[in-house]
Parts: C-alpha cells; sequence; structure tokens
C-alpha cells in the first residue's frame, strides 16, 4: 500500500469544503493507494496539508517536516495557484504525481 499524508489546518475560517475536497481526491486514487493521518516514524514521501483559506497558517517548519513532498492546499489555490474548484482533486493528484496530466 503507498500511504499518503494527510494534514489539515484548524479550520478557523474556511472558504472551501475541505472534507468534501479530500473525499474527491479519494475517489480519484489509483488502488494500491491511501489518505493517512497517522504519523509514522519516518517523514511521509508524499502528503497533502488541506488549509481551508489562502493564509494557510498550518504551512509551518514543523509541519513541512513531516513529509518529503507537499502539495499545498490553500482555499482555492493548489500550491499557491487559483484552480477552478471542479478541478482541484484532479489537480492534486498531478502535483504528487500519482496521475499523469
Amino acid at each position: 500500500m503507498n500511504l499518503i499524508g494527510l494534514k489539515y489546518c484548524g479550520g478557523c475560517n474556511p472558504v472551501i469544503d475541505r472534507a468534501a475536497l479530500v473525499q474527491e481526491v479519494e475517489k480519484l486514487l489509483p488502488a494500491g493507494w491511501k489518505l493517512v493521518t497517522e504519523r509514522q516514524a519516518d517523514p511521509w514521501e508524499r502528503a497533502l496539508l488541506v488549509c481551508g483559506c489562502p493564509v494557510a497558517c498550518a504551512n509551518r517548519a514543523e509541519v513541512k517536516g513531516l513529509a518529503g513532498q507537499w502539495v499545498l492546499i490553500s482555499g482555492p489555490m493548489v500550491d499557491r495557484e487559483m484552480v477552478p474548484e471542479d478541478q482541484m482533486a484532479t489537480i492534486i493528484l498531478q502535483k504528487i504525481e500519482i496521475i499523469d496530466v
């Protein structure tokens, strides 16, 4: 099983439905891939940081050390680029190199 780490912000001011977005990402994951929130002894190879607003206050150094590669979701943006809401899940998986462009 290939694991993708998942970390959420505190959700104080969300402008997107974080849970619905993660559910959509999970639906698109190929067989053999799974999102996990449990921390491991070793850093995750890949992870998603799902922040509900553009401030992305959870994007801190101590969080970044939990994974080798992060995809930052900050409100309507993926890796600080505006993304149409209906394309976010697909773009996230492309960024984390799970599906081809």
